[in-house]
């Protein structure tokens, strides 16, 4: 019924805006603008459907079909300010939020109050709907920013000749998190020394630091290093916002720890395109605090082995700060000889572009790793192939072989993974 009643009153919105409107458009999608221009609205979305075949190894995923993304969105105008709501309903409740916010433009940027992504991490920030394979690397919320893709809070962004500025400043919950007093800020700063029709050379940092408090979850980096709904590995931990997790020293079973850890990341992007070819490269430092104790039990229940490291018999096995670094190198070719545009005003990539009625061709390839250096061997990596075919600029089929390696547990699960997907 809450459904229903909000379909109702977005249908009452849109049939007002119609009353008074001078223009309605439906190039691309529906819009709608007021007489006075003041205010408008706009409809999008994206379905993204996926296939998921595992050659399994030591793990033993599920293969299945699965909705990646089915998404709805109204953005437009309030007079000075710009709105955007996206829902997206492959996720259930509050958690299928994506970008909402209210946006206006402040000291030659952009101010934006809401839900959004922080700026860092050029693989992350690139759309879903522009990504040459389909899934982030581990520089991204894929890995290392794990869970972390969106943050609620503040944020401006500007743009100027060649380059591009983003400073955040926000509470640590994305939408269906449990309310916390965790904070963190962001800043990423781009330069393009070359932006010709059919070249491009990017160039990006950026720094991210977050800091846990009362009723934070503990902040992590794990991956499915075999693909989506493939095996996970955690690679790093550091404490929430509560002093105490569950048990007490010489329970079977327990999880201690100092409230209040932190995460320090810094990010390197470059990235190139020459007509039809494109290459993009990143990496990621990041310290986790720790003080940690876990019993073997537990230990072995995040991590997926027993520790390789002695662990006191009363106070369990103890995790300190933790070093972890990420990378990736990635590079696609338009067979067909279509261009990648760069964004100039968001520093990033965006998708091939074909004319109808002909469609396009493009392959890709992305080798990817991340490893916690302070534990042997904690190091989780795959080799990406895909092969993309675009009937229109709206809809294309997604073909993936992801060949996952867990240095830390031995497991090489492999996964096949098709996607079907429309964007409007």
């Amino acid at each position: 019924m809450k459904c229903w009643g909000a379909y109702c009153v977005i249908s009452i919105l849109l049939f007002n805006f119609q009353v008074i409107a001078d223009e309605a458009e439906t190039k691309g999608g529906l819009k709608i603008v007021s007489d006075d221009g003041n205010f408008s609205a706009q409809l999008g979305g994206r379905i993204h459907f996926d296939t998921y075949i595992f050659d399994k190894d030591l793990e033993d995923p599920v293969n299945t079909t699965d909705f990646r993304r089915v998404r709805l969105t109204m953005k437009g105008k309030l007079w000075k300010w710009d709105y955007k709501l996206e829902r997206d309903f492959a996720s259930d409740g509050a958690g299928g939020l994506r970008d909402v916010y209210l946006a206006t433009q402040f000291y030659n940027g952009k101010l934006t109050i809401g839900n959004f992504k922080p700026s860092r991490s050029i693989n992350e920030l690139t759309s879903s709907n522009d990504l040459v394979l389909m899934e982030r690397a581990f520089t991204s919320a894929a890995g290392i920013y794990s869970g972390r893709g969106r943050q609620q809070g503040i944020g401006w962004h500007t743009h100027w000749c060649c380059y591009t500025l983003g400073l955040n400043l926000m509470n640590l919950r994305e939408p269906g998190d449990p309310r916390n007093s965790g904070f963190g800020t962001a800043a990423r700063l781009t330069w393009a020394p070359i932006n010709a029709p059919l070249s491009t050379v990017h160039l990006g940092i950026s720094r991210s630091y977050e800091k846990a408090n009362q009723d934070t979850p503990d902040i992590i980096a794990e991956v499915a290093y075999a693909g989506r709904r493939g095996p996970e590995q955690l690679i790093a931990i550091t404490p929430g916002g509560s002093s105490n997790f569950f048990g007490e020293f010489g329970d079977d079973e327990f999880f201690l720890g100092d409230a209040g850890g932190r995460v320090n990341i810094t990010g390197f992007e470059l990235a190139a395109t020459y007509g039809p070819l494109f290459a993009q490269a990143e990496y990621a430092y990041g310290h986790f605090t720790g003080k940690i104790y876990l019993s073997e039990l537990t230990y072995e229940e995040f991590f997926g082995l027993p520790p390789s490291f002695f662990c006191d018999l009363l106070t369990g096995c103890f995790i300190g700060g933790q070093d972890v670094h990420a990378w990736y190198i990635m590079g696609s070719w338009a067979i067909t000889g279509q261009h990648k545009a760069y964004d100039s005003k968001k520093g990033t990539f965006k998708s091939i572009k074909p004319s109808p009625p002909e469609g396009a061709w493009e392959v890709a390839a992305r080798y990817t790793t991340i490893e916690n250096r302070d534990f042997h061997q904690l190091r989780a990596s795959n080799f990406t192939f895909g092969v993309n075919y675009y009937f229109n600029p709206k809809v294309r089929v997604m073909m993936n072989i992801t060949l996952g390696d867990d240095d830390f547990t031995g497991d090489q699960t492999n996964q096949f993974a098709v996607r079907l997907q429309g964007v409007w």
